[in-house]
């Protein structure tokens, strides 16, 4: 009896051995790199102890429930599959305990969202834009496993940004880019969380939106349609970006003047003139027409940008039908009245088609005539108007400092302008309420720094005079940069570790767009060859 029971223990005991062993088995699960890395940073990341990861494999479901589900799941899959693998398979699901789930919760800010990762993913924001930004930041942590597995790190990361404003711009008027070349830019832009994309859409070198009531106003070499920019608003939306259109008035307008001088042009005697009549109701009859166009195209922009920089008001001086309009409108004998009052009546113009207007520094501080508090000025150049002042006075500004913010490099036959990209470590040291400049003619040659106030309400990089070509390689490393710095007031983490983290997503991009182009990131000011044109090489960033 005692051998039976004996051989009966030992049996039960290899019996419990291989259960225990299959029980772990069952149970085993990946894990995930200690430290879950995204541009940019997040607000808060809590971490699972043990680093363990979900896997997901096999037909993956997803739920998105909304207008745009359809457009989003596509969108979402397709990069997928474009990152990890053609292996992976998805099913659109109806059940909000899916694999992954996208939800929109309204007790959330707009721009807030959280992604839970346990025993699924749960995306949760405040609006449709706020889970788009989710999802690039979902893009970036995933990880593959085999061929059609993959690994996400169990957290809960929650997040939202510090400003409101997180542009870029880029310049249609001035060179050539491709319908390609822009939907890549607002890939860009939306997988750095990216809000507002500006299109340059009129300077002295063209005029490339298609608007009906002038058909020769646009530029024959500027191809573009209204179908597509309709088709790009479109684009660009269900990726979490607003595309901003810009038509700059009064001044940088010849070819408002070339087309149709009847209409447009000063009686000042002045050949290659660029400041278009605003002395002249029929001026604004026409910018109304072509407002109310830009406004119908771009119709889920809450903003038109309508230039109002650099106009050479001189332009307007001693020409007797401007004399005439300033004198019946007692708008005494400053020219400056003058171009107070049309800032005036364009923004009344905006107004009307449910926008709000957007300007470019250029109105100085004094002035009879007062511009409205309702509109958001782009302080650029602290040359027109000091910041401080802006402030004082109640407006609201955007940051779009010259240094760093501003790109001019490739495709440029200007050496200076080849010269003005910043490095990504320069564009890490600005802050939204600091102003550089390059010139010693400019109060921001010394660098500005206001005091932390909410009329600030983000910042815009600018790249101007650079071809559709150069987009990609020029801003790829700076623009997340500068993401980081509008997205956090105060970083998150050192230079080093951002642009490590940089590095690493930037292969991810690299796979959504199909363009692995790089410039070098160090390009900048070549002093010695070159000399010191724009600073002082030796000045060294506060």
């Amino acid at each position: 009896m005692k051998k039976n029971n004996s051989h009966l223990t030992l049996k039960s005991f290899f019996l419990l051995l291989t259960l225990l062993k299959l029980g772990c088995d069952s149970q085993k699960s990946s894990k995930y790199p200690p430290e879950i890395q995204i541009i940019p940073s997040p607000k808060e990341i809590i971490k699972d102890r043990d680093n363990d990861a979900l896997e997901l494999k096999n037909t993956i479901s997803v739920f998105i429930k909304g207008q745009n589900s359809k457009k989003f799941f596509d969108l979402f899959t397709n990069d997928f599959k474009k990152i990890f693998s053609q292996n992976l398979n998805f099913k659109k699901s109806e059940k909000m305990n899916s694999d992954i789930s996208f939800n929109i919760d309204n007790s959330l800010r707009d721009e807030e969202y959280k992604i839970e990762i346990d025993k699924n993913v749960i995306i949760t924001g405040g609006s449709y834009n706020a889970i788009s930004m989710a999802k690039s930041s979902l893009l970036q942590i995933i990880k593959l496993k085999g061929n059609k597995t993959i690994i996400l790190p169990k957290s809960k990361i929650f997040d939202m940004p510090d400003s409101s404003y997180r542009g870029l711009m880029i310049d249609l008027a001035r060179m050539w880019h491709s319908i390609e070349s822009i939907r890549n830019v607002i890939d860009l832009a939306s997988f750095y969380k990216i809000k507002y994309l500006q299109l340059h859409l009129s300077d002295d070198q063209a005029f490339v939106f298609p608007t009906d009531s002038f058909p020769n106003l646009p530029t024959p070499d500027r191809p573009y349609t209204k179908k597509d920019f309709v088709e790009l608003v479109e684009y660009a939306k269900i990726r979490g970006v607003t595309i901003v259109p810009e038509i700059d008035v009064p001044g940088h307008s010849r070819q408002f003047i070339e087309t149709y001088p009847k209409i447009f042009d000063v009686n000042n005697g002045i050949k290659k003139s660029n400041v278009i009549n605003i002395a002249s109701e029929k001026v604004y009859k026409a910018l109304d027409q072509i407002i109310a166009e830009v406004a119908e195209v771009f119709y889920n922009s809450p903003f038109i940008h309508m230039g109002a920089d650099e106009a050479k008001l001189d332009l307007y001086k001693n020409v007797k039908e401007v004399k005439s309009f300033m004198n019946k409108n007692k708008l005494g004998d400053d020219v400056h009245e003058l171009y107070r009052y049309f800032i005036v009546r364009i923004n009344e113009i905006v107004k009307k088609y449910d926008k709000q207007m957007l300007v470019w520094e250029g109105f100085r501080k004094e002035g009879k005539i007062k511009i409205p508090k309702d509109i958001i000025v782009f302080e650029f150049e602290t040359l027109y108007n000091h910041p401080k002042n802006l402030i004082e006075d109640g407006y609201t500004l955007v940051n779009a400092s010259w240094t760093p913010l501003y790109a001019v490099y490739g495709g440029v036959k200007n050496k200076m302008a080849q010269r003005a990209v910043w490095s990504p470590e320069r564009i890490f040291k600005w802050n939204k309420w600091r102003w550089e400049h390059f010139s010693k003619s400019v109060p921001g040659y010394n660098p500005i720094q206001l005091k932390e106030t909410n009329q600030v309400i983000g910042g815009q990089m600018c790249s101007w005079e650079q071809s559709g070509e150069a987009e990609i390689p020029v801003l790829r490393k700076r623009l997340p940069v500068f993401s980081e710095r509008v997205w956090n007031d105060k970083p998150k983490k050192s230079f080093d570790e951002t642009l490590s983290t940089i590095e690493r997503v930037d292969k991810i991009l690299t796979l959504i767009i199909k363009d692995s182009r790089q410039d070098s990131i160090l390009v900048g000011f070549n002093f010695k060859k070159d000399g010191c044109l724009w600073c002082d090489p030796n000045k060294e960033i506060e």
